[in-house]
């Protein structure tokens, strides 16, 4: 096709997206979905990574068939992220990423691979983050309200035993050749030992032309033996996307128990290999994006991007703010501003915070860290 021709088609056909042709994504509960934004898609609902593996579900007559779809411009139902965000702003993941690429993938080639498949060991405890990414999270959500309300967090979670992950790694490696990035989660995936083992055994001839991606954040830079600075030597592009909601005591508040001096150390340290501050905009940093966009701009020479809006639980939402004008004007020349935006226009969950004040309240009391000292505005 030429670009006329290409353009024609993005502006017509409003479902086509081309994460469903180029990306392997899996939840840490074990659902393969066709993108990390996405609910899980009824006709692959069958497919977990406990089932098959990421190559053989993403050649299933079930993914073929999705993909037809979308090139003939039907809607995903999964897919109400985006089209929601749409919607609201004009512009979503889906959109935001059509625009990057050069052409329409008929065939699905050079395939990226982001995979909760190593574990989900975390040493943190952020507030916001769902219990099925962090053991850390679950400790301290089981020691607050008890184990089965843990339960009713992560209904079906169900981590993978060793044979099924020797197999998914298997299937990874067998099919090294097609992979163009992988972006490693977890957990904290630095932390995670089935990690490494796979970077160490994915050859170097196949590891030069592989872009690795790590969602970090960024606590340690080594693991026993590991360096994340050896890796950098291996592949063909590294970079650290490092998580970070805040600065300062409201930091260490909402990514508890985080030692900030430590990870303000490392984002000098291996400045050279992040590619940005990533912070989930939720109810207690949506009245600070641009000074938190400031403060690592200022003190670290480092650019924050705010894309990865909190949307469930629905009581941490952005959504739920009282003064939904205000902050639309404040930002409306942010770069990140349509993702805002759009969650902003969602209907309120929580008009007066009631469910809000009380979890943090709980996590304040058991952590002996009171959160209504650093935001008073509650």
């Amino acid at each position: 096709m030429y670009k006329s021709e290409i353009k024609e088609f993005y502006d017509k056909n409003k479902a086509y997206c081309h994460y469903p042709f180029r990306e392997i994504y899996n939840n840490s509960s074990g659902h393969y979905k066709l993108c990390c934004h996405a609910n899980v898609h009824p006709d692959t609902r069958k497919y977990t990574t406990q089932n098959i593996t990421p190559f053989k579900y993403f050649r299933s007559k079930e993914m073929e068939g999705i993909r037809n779809k979308m090139l003939s411009g039907e809607k995903m139902s999964s897919c109400q992220v985006c089209y929601q965000m749409e919607e609201a702003s004009g512009e979503s993941y889906r959109t935001k990423d059509v625009k990057k690429i050069s052409g329409i993938e008929l065939e699905p080639a050079s395939i990226g691979l982001k995979l909760r498949v190593h574990g989900s060991y975390c040493n943190l405890q952020c507030y916001m983050c769902h219990p099925h990414n962090s053991s850390g999270r679950r400790n301290e959500m089981k020691a607050v309200y008890g184990k089965e309300v843990l339960k009713k967090w992560m209904p079906n979670f169900k981590g993978l035993n060793y044979t099924q992950w020797n197999d998914i790694l298997k299937d990874i490696l067998d099919n090294i050749h097609l992979v163009e990035y992988i972006v490693v989660t977890g957990g904290e995936p630095l932390l995670l030992p089935k990690q490494w083992e796979m970077i160490e055994k994915i050859p170097e001839e196949h590891a030069k032309h592989i872009h690795l991606a790590y969602d970090t954040n960024l606590t340690e830079l080594t693991y026993k033996n590991h360096s994340i600075f050896d890796v950098a030597k291996k592949f063909k592009e590294v970079d650290l996307r490092a998580s970070c909601d805040h600065y300062g005591r409201k930091l260490e508040w909402i990514r508890y128990p985080i030692n900030r001096k430590r990870f303000e150390s490392n984002l000098i340290e291996a400045k050279d290999l992040i590619k940005f501050i990533n912070c989930a905009p939720s109810i207690l940093n949506i009245y600070d994006l641009d000074k938190i966009y400031d403060y690592y701009k200022q003190h670290f020479g480092l650019r924050t991007q705010f894309t990865s809006i909190v949307r469930t639980p629905h009581m941490l939402s952005i959504k739920n703010v009282k003064d939904k004008d205000i902050l639309l004007k404040k930002y409306e020349k942010l770069e990140w501003f349509n993702y805002i935006k759009s969650e902003l226009s969602m209907p309120i969950y929580d008009k007066d915070n009631i469910k809000m004040k009380k979890y943090c309240d709980d996590l304040s009391k058991h952590r002996n860290f009171n959160w209504r000292e650093l935001w008073n505005e509650f």
